[in-house]
Formats: structure tokens, C-alpha cells, sequence
């Protein structure tokens, strides 16, 4: 425990607010003089302030506020004024959300809030945030929720974006609906496969599935027909972009004039063609023009040629490019356009533009896109350049992400007289952000599991060391009988919740992989056949349970007893899922690959039920502490967390399947033993706490655990001598007081139990030793050592100290 000096010196390691809680005078607030802080405030206040990601506590009935730099930042103006108020003054605008936090954290309850909308006054104005929140209580000394620790991270630009995103959207589908042009879509041999209203409307016939022969015999002028075949051949065969001039014949019976250009798509896997996408322009009037004014500037051909040659070039760059490119004047009118924009338009708008179109009535049979696009583009008209993302497009065709660039057009004299538009299609690469963005937040979920993970092996192993001298009382007032009846089933039921406690406090070092575990070779047969009576009796009648245990199976290297205890969780959790009945099947196998296909050899163990099952959202957190859909009072949510954790301290693993109305199937995967035999779990050494003598050391830094364990081996019949250290045990040790048996704490301040017990080894090798942990950490310790779990009762002592009256020579 860090002393209230230390702790102070520890304050000013922990940034700017670190400094300001240690200088600051707290006698006056809820929280009182630093020195009389507890060991859980002090705790929880160096880890927030470590935190590079905002933190803040909310301490007392009060919610007085601490908080780390990263959230001083988040506050705004309001820091350092914010430091030490009740969160109800410190943020008035958003008091009763507040007073929600501390009602459901100081009862024990979590909170977590995505992208939670608040408006606050960091800056003396209001402000629209969003914010992802994750409260979690803060169990004081007295083992109740003495303050509530947040978690928090501003989402309000992600929250932003994707608003404009979709703005964005739709405002180009408005744009793309109402393409006037012919679309189409061909196989790789150019088999048609759609053709758009367009091609109806101008044909008068219904669309087939024509190859380009018949096409070209329907529809397209006798004289143009076989060069269409013979230019798209060409485009196969060079697996280049098709491109021709031809005539169409009309409902009427009239041809017109038409520029079919078509890009071929290729899979993206192998690279070979797969599809054409195209379009047939009406290019008539130009065609006529082009003729009318070849016949009137006969003399003039050459020079025509001659300068438009460049602009031709010039002409096929921009139309062939895969950007977008438009220009239109202050009317909304379309000066030009290149090919890329033509059929994005009407991919998305259902409508194809042309040269002379005004922008706007394309759309108006679609008045929200045109608004879109009118608003965008007007955005630019004030002769400056301005890049924008957003979305365009009909919601029920295709609505894209796009990067527009806008710039403004100047005719000769440098009068403004438009604008023009370069346009790509973003929406993959921001897919790709967004996919990067949600792998950071699962880093950041499981760092945060791995957080918790620390903070409750931590406060367990502490549970364990005042539960044991509890638990100890406990067992020898019951056993002395002391008081009337009255008296005794106080005791009884004192009793009762100590040991409620203690399986609370074993399954939290379970999830925290921190719990002793005692292994061996394991037989799953034999255990689950040993467990199928209770796994019975457990889950009612209304269930059936079916055992299936492939025959031959290797041992598995496991703690029989944590494993029962899994097995027991597993089938109660089903049972709970199944309350009007069903199957719980229990499968053993082995598997020669983990839960991520890594190949190893392991047995699976795995309980499967017909019950209601899990969404997505509930079994991504199945095996988060304290997560429950039991509702309260019917579980702590440590079930799971408790496999989970078990399956990680034995170098297994646990794999969730579960489908909503269908069930869940829990699997866990033990390594097998490299043992070639199983090992029985050992029973109990003696029936009960018989009478012996000898002379024990005691060794634990804890007085109220050490005094409990010396009552219960006096009982036994020992005589003790204690010591409060491991230094002043070496001391005994070498004024050679004599003792028979070393009964030590592990982790004690200094030297440790373990290295007191190889001292007391090779020193008196005739002395038998054992060690008494309420932790996982078994760093230095021999296999064979013999340890004792906090807390225990006298039995459960005894029955370790017979080992040693059966056999002796068992010591480290």
C-alpha cells in the first residue's frame, strides 16, 4: 500500500493534474486530506492520471471530479476550475445525465455509452459533442462502489464526417438519375445483358439477350453493321476500350446518328474480362452540323483540320480519362463533359447529360438530388476553388463517395462565365479509413480488457487476504459452537456469504488468469462422467443432457477442480438459456489446431444447448466481467469471464458460437498433457481436523491472516510461533528455535515466501513446508511444493497438514 507521502510524490508524476491534486488543500471536500485517503482512491487516481486517453473520477455521493491532462484538454475553459467540483456544478447543462452516472456506479452497475450527443459549455458556448463513455464503479475499502471511473473518447469529427458523408450522397444521385442516353451492359463476347429505358424508348422494342451480329442486323443501318462487329472485335481482341460511329434505326423507321464507346471490367482476381460497360450517345445533330458545314466551307477543310486537330487531341485526353470532368456556365447549362462524367451521371442519376442540358431540369423530376447538386455547385460560383467530399446520387441506383475539385471559367476577357469540375470516385478509399479506424477501436477494446484484467487480480488477491481471516473465525465459531441457536445461525449465515464471497473472488483471479491452479494430467472422461450426476441434478428435468466422449482421449493438463467448477458454469449458463427445456449436450474430443487454426495438439471440452442463443452485440461482450443478461440479483457476470480466464491460464482457449433461437456451443481447449498417464485428483487427506502436535513457524505480513491461521492450528493441536516477516522467520531460523512445519505467506513485502521456504530447506531439510497463496503468481515456485489457497477453513488446513503426518518427506 502506498503510504500518504509516497502517494503525494507519486501525484506529481501524473502531468499537470497530477501536481494540482497533490497541492491542493482536499480537507474541505468529500474527500478529505490526502492522508485519509484509501487505498482504492489512491489506486484508481495514479492510473487515470497515467492514462494518455481522457479519464475522470467521479468520487462519493457527490461524484467529486479527478481527472488526468488528456481530459483537461476535453474540458476546455472549465479546467482547472473543474478540478475537485461535484460533477453536478462542474457540468450544470448536463446534470441529470450525471446524476443517471452516479446512480447506476455508486449501486455497482457500468455504463457505456457510443456516441453519445451532449451539448456542453467547454468554451463558454454551447457546443454539439459526441462522445464514446464507459463508466465502471470503484469498490472502496468497504467492498462497496465508492466512486465511478469514466473512460472517455470525443467522436464528434467521425460523427461529423459520416453526416456529411451522406449529405454528400445524396446530392450526386440527384445528379446521375436522369441520363438521356442509351446504357448498356455486355458478357465478354459482348452477349447483351441490360440495355436502359433509353434503348425502349428509342427502339420501341423490349430488351433480349443479343449478341453483337444480331444487334447489328436489328438496329444498327446496313451500311454501319459489320464495321460496329468488326471495331468491337478489335477492342476484345486488344482487350482495349470499343469506340465506334453508327447509325441506329428508331421506332419511327428514321436512323440516327450515334457514338457507342464501352470500357471493358475486368475480374478483379485474374485480371481477364468479364463484362463491357457502354453507352451509345446521340451525336445526330452534331453529325449533321459537321456535314452541313463540311459542304459550305469546302475550301476551308483543310484549315478546319489543321486547327482542330490539337483540340481533338486534347478532346480524347479529357474524354478518355478516368476522372469526371464538367463544365457548365452561371445558368446551370453544360458546356462539356467527357465520357467518365456522361456515365457516372447516369449510372447514378438515371439520366444522361449532354452538351446544351441544363444540369438542373435533367433533375427535375427529382427534386431533393437536384437541390443537392445545386447547392454544390453554387457553393463554387463566388470565383474561387474549393474541393469538397461528399455523396451523390439516387439512393436506389448507386450513391458514391466522390472528391470534386471546382473551378472557376473565365471567357477572354476575364469575366467569369462558369465553372468546371474534376471529379474521383473515393468511396473505397474511405471504405479502407473506416476499416482502419475499426481496428484501432478493437486494439483499444482489447488493451482495455487487459487493463481490467490487471485492476481485478489485483483487488482480488487484497479480497483474499481479508476474507481469510473472516472465513477462518467463521469456521472455528461454528465448529466451537459457541452461543445459542439464535447466535449460531448468525454465524451460519455469516459464514455462508463469506464463502459466497471467496467464489466471487475466484472467479475474478479466474478472469484475471491469476488464480492458483494446481496442475495435472487430467482424464476428461472421468471427469465429466464424474460430473454428469450434478450437471443432472443442476439442470432440472425440463433438460435433457447427453455426454459424448470420444473414446481414446490423451490426457489433458488441467486443475481438476477449476475445471469442474468451468464445466458446472457452462451447464448452469444453459440451463439459464433453455427455461422451457431442451438439450445440453457435453462433447469431448481432441483437435490437432486452437481456436485460430494454429495447428497444436488439444482436448476440446464443449457444452452446446437449443436455448435462446446471442445476437452479435451480446456475445461480443459474452466474456466481459460483470456482463449479464440475467437481469439483476440472477448473476454476476463472472461465468464466462471465469472460463475465459482459466482457458488462458492453462494455454488454452475458449471459443463462443451462438445463433439467436437456434443456441450457444461454449468450447474449451486444454493443451494435451505431455504425461502419458492421468493423475486421480487427490481427496481429502483425513476426514476431518484431527488432533496433532509440533511446533509451527508462521509466516505472513498480515496480522489479522496470521493471527486467524495460528487460532486454527492451535485448535489442531500446534504449537505456533509467529513472525510478521520473512526476515524475522531467517532470524528464528538462526537462533535455531525449533520448529517442525513452516506454514508461509508467497508474496510478502522483501523476501518472499518462496525464498524463505529454499533458506529453510537447505538449512533443515527434515522440516516440512507449506505455502499459503491467495494469488496465481507462482514465478520461482516448485511444482511439487505443496500451497495452500486463500482463504480456507480449518479442515481444509488440516487436511493439507496430513499430507505431511502421511507422508514427511513431501517438501520443496
Amino acid at each position: 500500500m502506498t503510504t500518504a507521502p509516497g502517494f503525494r510524490d507519486s501525484l506529481y508524476s501524473g502531468g499537470i493534474c497530477g501536481a494540482l491534486i497533490a497541492e491542493r488543500d482536499w480537507s474541505q471536500t468529500a474527500l478529505g486530506p490526502i492522508p485519509g485517503w484509501s487505498a482504492p482512491l489512491r489506486t484508481a487516481t495514479l492510473i487515470l492520471l497515467r492514462s494518455p486517453v481522457p479519464m475522470v473520477m467521479l468520487w462519493g455521493e457527490g461524484g467529486v471530479m479527478l481527472y488526468n491532462d488528456a481530459y483537461a484538454v476535453f474540458a476546455g475553459k472549465r479546467h482547472p476550475q473543474l478540478l475537485g467540483s461535484p460533477v453536478r456544478e462542474g457540468w450544470p447543462e448536463v446534470a441529470d445525465f450525471n446524476d443517471n452516472v452516479m446512480r447506476v456506479g455508486l449501486a455497482g452497475g457500468t455504463l457505456r455509452y457510443q456516441d453519445q450527443e451532449l451539448t456542453l459549455y467547454r468554451n463558454d458556448v454551447p457546443e454539439q459533442v459526441w462522445m464514446n463513455l464507459d463508466y465502471s464503479p470503484v469498490i472502496d475499502e468497504d467492498g462497496r462502489p465508492g466512486g465511478v471511473l469514466c473512460v472517455l473518447a470525443e467522436t464528434t469529427g467521425h460523427v461529423t464526417a459520416r453526416a456529411a458523408l451522406v449529405e454528400s450522397e445524396a446530392r450526386f444521385r440527384l445528379m446521375v438519375d436522369t441520363v438521356p442516353q442509351i446504357i448498356w451492359i455486355a458478357d465478354a463476347e459482348g452477349r447483351m445483358e441490360f440495355l436502359n429505358r433509353q434503348f425502349s424508348d428509342y427502339t420501341g422494342a423490349a430488351f433480349q439477350s443479343l449478341s453483337p451480329a444480331e444487334i447489328a442486323g436489328a438496329f444498327i443501318h446496313p451500311g454501319d453493321g459489320p464495321h460496329v462487329v468488326a471495331a468491337f472485335q478489335a477492342a476484345r481482341d486488344s482487350e482495349g476500350v470499343h469506340r465506334s460511329e453508327h447509325r441506329i434505326r428508331s421506332a419511327a423507321g428514321e436512323y440516327r446518328w450515334f457514338l457507342d464507346l464501352a470500357h471493358p471490367y475486368r475480374d478483379p482476381r485474374t485480371g481477364e474480362i468479364v463484362r463491357w460497360f457502354g453507352s451509345s450517345v446521340d451525336i445526330h445533330d452534331r453529325k449533321v452540323a459537321e456535314d452541313r458545314l463540311r459542304e459550305l466551307n469546302a475550301t476551308l477543310e483543310q484549315r478546319v483540320a489543321e486547327r482542330t486537330a490539337e483540340r481533338n487531341m486534347l478532346a480524347k485526353l479529357v474524354e478518355h480519362t478516368d476522372i469526371m470532368v464538367m463544365a457548365i456556365d452561371l445558368d446551370f447549362n453544360i458546356l462539356a463533359l467527357n465520357a467518365a462524367n456522361a456515365a457516372e451521371f447516369e449510372r447514378v442519376f438515371g439520366v444522361r447529360p449532354h452538351t446544351g442540358d441544363n444540369m438542373l431540369a435533367l433533375l427535375d423530376d427529382q427534386p431533393v438530388l437536384r437541390e443537392e447538386v445545386r447547392a454544390a455547385w453554387t457553393r463554387a460560383m463566388d470565383g474561387g476553388r474549393l474541393t469538397v467530399v461528399q455523396e451523390f446520387g439516387d439512393p436506389d441506383r448507386d450513391r458514391p463517395c466522390y472528391e470534386i475539385s471546382f473551378h472557376p471559367l473565365f471567357d477572354e476577357a476575364g469575366a467569369q462565365v462558369g465553372l468546371y469540375q474534376f471529379v474521383t470516385d473515393v468511396t473505397e478509399r474511405l471504405r479502407r479509413e473506416a476499416q482502419l479506424v475499426e481496428a484501432q477501436e478493437a486494439l483499444r477494446q482489447a488493451q482495455k480488457m487487459e487493463a481490467m484484467g490487471q485492476l481485478t487480480g489485483g483487488v482480488a488477491h487484497d479480497f483474499n487476504n481479508l476474507l481469510t481471516p473472516i472465513v477462518g473465525t467463521l469456521d472455528l465459531l461454528q465448529h466451537k459452537q459457541l452461543g445459542g441457536a439464535r447466535e449460531q445461525r448468525l454465524i451460519a449465515g455469516a459464514a455462508q456469504s463469506a464463502e459466497r464471497a471467496r467464489t466471487l473472488v475466484q472467479r475474478l483471479l479466474a478472469f484475471a488468469r491469476r488464480q492458483p491452479l494446481q496442475l495435472i494430467p487430467v482424464d476428461m472422461a472421468q471427469l465429466v462422467a464424474g460430473m454428469s450426476d450434478l450437471v443432472a441434478s443442476t439442470t432440472g428435468p425440463q433438460i435433457a443432457v447427453e455426454v459424448d466422449i470420444a473414446p481414446g482421449l490423451p490426457p489433458a493438463d488441467a486443475d481438476p477442480n477449476q475445471l469442474e467448477m468451468a464445466l458446472l458454469n457452462l451447464a448452469v449458463n444453459a440451463r439459464d438459456a433453455m427455461p422451457d427445456g431442451g438439450t445440453l449436450r457435453i462433447t469431448a474430443s481432441r483437435r490437432d489446431a486452437g481456436t485460430d487454426g494454429a495447428p497444436g495438439d488439444y482436448i476440446c471440452l464443449s457444452v452446446a444447448d437449443t436455448g435462446s442463443g446471442m445476437d452479435a452485440a451480446t456475445l461480443a461482450r459474452a466474456v466481459e466481467p460483470f456482463f449479464s443478461t440475467k437481469g439483476v440479483g440472477k448473476g454476476t457476470g463472472l461465468g464466462l469471464s471465469m472460463v475465459h480466464g482459466l482457458a488462458s491460464q492453462l494455454g488454452g482457449a475458449l471459443d463462443i458460437q451462438s445463433v439467436p433461437g437456434q443456441g450457444t456451443r461454449v468450447a474449451l481447449f486444454l493443451p494435451v498433457s505431455g504425461s502419458a498417464s492421468p493423475v486421480a485428483a487427490a481427496g481429502p487427506a483425513c476426514a476431518g481436523p484431527a488432533k496433532r502436535s509440533g511446533r509451527v513457524l508462521l509466516v505472513d505480513d498480515e496480522e489479522l491472516v496470521r493471527h486467524s491461521t495460528a487460532d486454527m492450528l492451535g485448535d489442531l493441536g500446534y504449537a505456533v510461533i509467529e513472525a510478521g516477516s520473512a526476515e524475522e522467520a531467517v532470524r528464528l531460523v538462526e537462533a535455531d528455535t525449533a520448529f517442525d512445519l513452516l506454514v508461509t505467506d508467497h508474496l510478502m513485502p522483501g523476501m518472499s515466501g518462496t525464498d524463505l521456504a529454499r533458506l529453510v530447506q537447505a538449512r533443515r531439510p527434515g522440516v516440512a513446508i507449506l505455502l499459503v497463496s491467495g494469488y496465481a503468481e507462482a514465478e520461482g515456485v516448485e511444482p511439487s511444493m505443496p500451497r495452500l489457497t486463500k482463504p480456507f477453513r480449518k479442515q481444509e488446513l488440516a487436511q493439507m497438514l496430513a499430507q505431511f503426518t502421511n507422508a514427511p518427506e513431501a517438501v520443496a
